[in-house]
């Protein structure tokens, strides 16, 4: 028994990391183009940079100053990581982004390995995998939300047809949930209308945030694991990959909250815990050099840092589009029915409102899981250091890879209250059993 369901398992992650390697493989394929390297505007960080690296240079001086591109902020290690492409490539910028290919890949692996020590299901693990990896490669098919009000419908109709309505609503909101999701990261703005796969992959610049959530990755799996097992070695990978993070990007800094909340997620013993909390507050007492460092050796006041922040009104419908992707849409109906009640009478406003609903039955649902407050709520505390700035795709990269938990989490919770075969027999035997007791008394 026991032989043979190892064997199946060695097969289902055989089967599941081949998938994603390959699908990450055809993806650096798909995006190894030339987009105007030479004369295009979205490529103007790389000429910058390339010209930069023509000259005489130090690759000391990016550990303790501004980094290669010199436009105020403290990147050493992407720094580094152009360099090595000049060795190796010159001007050839086409062949840079085969690196770039290269940490995405590496960073889905690292989630699949994060996820599996969090959560120890090897379903959640490679069904988050696989969905961050369609949603990078730009390989993940557009579903249309009537979709999810279709399976929203078709689950409260099982339920009443089952005898359990409110079972088949919770289904079909999870199915409406997972619709929304699913096209949620994607569809994110982008002040350039660029798509995510081309920030993760077809653009050169876009592998400071790669690289930074590899190494985020690596500390949350450092992390989860010393939760787990309370050994040291776990203990030196999330403080390396903590280290890494904080020299490739300024948005690690939400990374000691977000490995807090990987640790409460495990539940350790106690005294485990609290070890566990002590290297999250290491790593946030971290933040202080960190922050004097910048302010005494990073210019800040600089051109583009001004013209990159937005307006602070717009942080809080920021906050709730992250919380909850169908709100936005339904407070727009609601204040065009105030102005103008008549909308009342058209089915947008109704569909707006029940799909709120319906993500917030969900939402009640996924977050019995504490795997599923560290991809919903993990998700906004990633974006957070970014949310002041005009919107960039690759600010999104930490963020979805906890999207894609949350979003792996709700397909679990579907996949627990799908149909079976017994309620189905159960729920035709009790239609049977009423039809005979309604008809009248031959006696």
């Amino acid at each position: 028994m026991y032989p043979t369901a190892n064997c199946k398992t060695v097969r289902v992650w055989a089967i599941g990391l081949g998938l994603i390697v390959l699908l990450n493989l055809l993806g650096v394929a798909r995006w190894h183009y030339d987009d105007g390297l030479q004369d295009g505007f979205e490529n103007l960080d790389t000429r910058v940079i390339l010209q930069r690296l023509q000259q005489p240079h130090s690759v000391g001086q990016w550990f303790v100053g501004d980094w290669v591109l010199g436009n105020g902020f403290y990147r050493p290690l992407p720094s580094v990581l152009y360099q090595v492409d000049y060795w190796l490539w010159g001007d050839a910028l086409l062949r840079w982004k085969w690196t770039n290919g290269l940490l995405a890949t590496a960073a889905v692996l690292a989630l699949v390995g994060f996820l599996y020590m969090l959560t120890g299901r090897q379903r959640v693990a490679l069904a988050a995998g696989l969905a961050f990896t369609l949603w990078q490669t730009g390989f993940a098919p557009p579903i249309p939300l009537w979709v999810g009000f279709g399976l929203l419908a078709a689950g409260v109709v099982w339920g009443y047809w089952q005898g359990d309505w409110r079972r088949g609503a919770v289904w079909g909101a999870l199915a409406f949930a997972l619709v929304v999701e699913w096209g949620f990261i994607v569809n994110l703005p982008d002040i350039h209308t660029q798509s995510f796969a081309y920030r993760a992959m077809g653009w050169i610049p876009g592998r400071t945030a790669t690289l930074m959530t590899l190494f985020a990755l690596l500390a949350l799996w450092g992390a989860a694991g010393y939760a787990r097992t309370g050994r040291a070695r776990w203990t030196a990978l999330a403080l390396g990959g903590f280290v890494g993070a904080m020299l490739c990007y300024e948005q690690f800094a939400a990374l000691p909250l977000l490995m807090a909340l990987a640790v409460w997620a495990v539940r350790p013993p106690q005294a485990l815990a609290i070890r566990a909390g002590a290297v999250c507050l290491a790593c946030l007492l971290l933040l202080a050099p960190y922050a004097a460092f910048y302010r005494a050796h990073i210019p800040t006041q600089t051109q583009y840092h001004q013209q990159r922040v937005k307006r602070q009104k717009t942080l809080p419908m920021t906050a709730l589009t992250w919380l909850a992707p169908p709100a936005p849409e339904a407070l727009m109906q609601v204040d065009l029915a105030r102005t103008a009640p008549f909308s009342l009478l058209f089915p947008r406003f109704w569909l707006a409102q029940v799909g709120l609903v319906a993500y917030l039955l969900a939402l009640r649902y996924g977050l019995r899981s504490r795997f599923g407050w560290l991809g919903w709520l993990g998700s906004l505390l990633a974006y957070a250091p970014a949310a002041p700035l005009l919107p960039l795709m690759h600010y999104y990269y930490l963020p979805a890879v906890l999207r894609a938990l949350w979003w792996g989490i709700l397909l679990i919770c579907l996949y627990t209250l799908r149909p079976t075969r017994r309620a189905t027999s159960v729920a035709m035997v009790g239609a049977s059993c009423l039809k005979r007791s309604s008809q009248p008394s031959t006696n």
